[in-house]
């Protein structure tokens, strides 16, 4: 049995360009899937895709919002202890997802006003605000 060759790089996972198809696995609790209101959401990879240039979602989360010129919007993390995908190890372009599992789950809100997000006490959410949230 052969040893699979395994790259660590970018400080958010390990690249595995032996196995077929090729995987890239990050690292416990580097990816964050995030979900914007009941229609949007996105999984966060740092260093990767649309998150080549950053690795603090809260960055990337308020400038999107601005982006957007939202007044107010809920936010759910779920940041995942599994991120596994398939990988070109030429371009080093995410491909599908292999596999995926969270872990802690945390609420936010966006407020224009003051540009911040807060989070919010998941004890403090109504059954209406818990469903919107899910």
């Amino acid at each position: 049995m052969t040893e699979q060759r395994k790259i660590e790089k970018f400080g958010v996972g390990n690249l595995y360009p032996d196995i077929h198809p090729p995987e890239f696995s990050f690292f416990k609790e580097k990816c964050i899937d995030v979900a914007l209101g009941y229609d949007d959401g996105f999984t966060f990879t740092p260093k990767f895709g649309n998150f080549k240039e950053t690795e603090d979602i809260f960055d990337y989360l308020k400038q999107y919002l601005e982006d957007k010129e939202l007044e107010k919007l809920d936010i759910r993390f779920d940041t995942l202890k599994t991120c596994i995908y398939q990988i070109n190890p030429e371009t080093l372009e995410l491909g599908e997802l292999l596999e995926c599992e969270g872990s802690d789950v945390e609420y936010f809100e966006w407020n224009k006003q003051t540009k911040s997000i807060d989070e919010v006490d998941s004890n403090s959410l109504s059954e209406e605000e818990e469903e919107y949230f899910h």
